[in-house]
């Protein structure tokens, strides 16, 4: 089976190289399905200079911001490529181990994760499940945090949010699936796939190790109020999927954030 890896990266050349670079080689994944993509000539020069060279296949010029390399991304590969994404900063691929207990309670509190040894045969699987599910789904993601306490040993193909970290489609040149959104373009990406499929499969047994919102470079290198940006966005999302999402504020930062509703039905 073949597919691409395709890494947006920004002002994060070192990152890269010892995190997700790192991550995907010694995840038995080869350098020659590995593309990655900078904002400008300037950050490809510099991305040339810092990253051996055996370890991708090409550095792509796009565009800046996440949105725009997204969908200009969508736009490089073919039709119907198997495309996978990465950010740049994923330190490790995580399984779960489930815990044993009499009880529910005691068997996830006695659950753990573990390094995901290889990343190339869960992407193969990952795509074997897509197209083999009946429903006819494009899009695949894993578990948004790395609580062993929350993950569970299914895969599911309701709808449930898709974090951007890593995830992988089939890729289609449809308007109906153009990002508008950069903060909560994963959110977006869920909502319009699910909208335009009826179906997105999670691993909820497999997560990832990142640093949200606070590593240097990325989106964190652009002068944007993210808060206001997450106010905006999450309206927009609710305004535009109203019977999938819905905003409330998260925790102490009360940062405006959207709630899926797994049980809802495609339109």
């Amino acid at each position: 089976m073949e597919y691409a890896v395709a890494i947006p990266s920004y002002k994060r050349a070192n990152l890269l190289l010892t995190n997700t670079l790192k991550t995907l080689i010694d995840g038995s994944v080869s350098p020659e399905r590995i593309y990655i993509f900078v904002a400008n000539k300037e950050e490809e020069a510099e991305y040339l200079e810092t990253i051996p060279k055996d370890m991708y296949f090409k550095i792509v010029v796009g565009e800046l911001l996440l949105r725009n390399q997204r969908n200009f991304i969508t736009r490089y590969f073919p039709e119907n490529t198997l495309l996978v994404e990465f950010d740049d900063d994923v330190k490790q691929v995580l399984k779960l181990i489930t815990g044993e207990g009499e009880t529910r309670e005691e068997q996830k509190k006695n659950n753990k994760v573990v390094k995901l040894e290889n990343i190339h045969s869960f992407i193969i699987d990952a795509f074997s499940r897509l197209i083999d599910n009946p429903k006819k789904p494009h899009l695949w993601g894993v578990y948004p945090a790395k609580n062993p306490f929350f993950l569970t040993d299914k895969v599911t193909d309701d709808l449930r949010f898709i974090v951007g970290c890593m995830w992988g489609k089939i890729n289609r040149h449809d308007d109906e699936l153009t990002l508008k959104l950069e903060e909560k373009e994963d959110a977006e990406r869920t909502l319009r796939h699910y909208k335009k499929d009826g179906s997105v499969i999670r691993f909820n047994n497999i997560t990832i190790d990142t640093n949200y919102y606070i590593t240097a470079g990325g989106f964190q290198a652009h002068d944007i109020d993210r808060y206001k940006e997450a106010e905006h966005n999450a309206n927009y999302l609710v305004n535009e999927f109203p019977s999938f999402v819905k905003k409330y504020y998260k925790g102490k930062t009360q940062r405006p954030e959207v709630r899926f509703n797994r049980h809802a039905k495609p339109l």
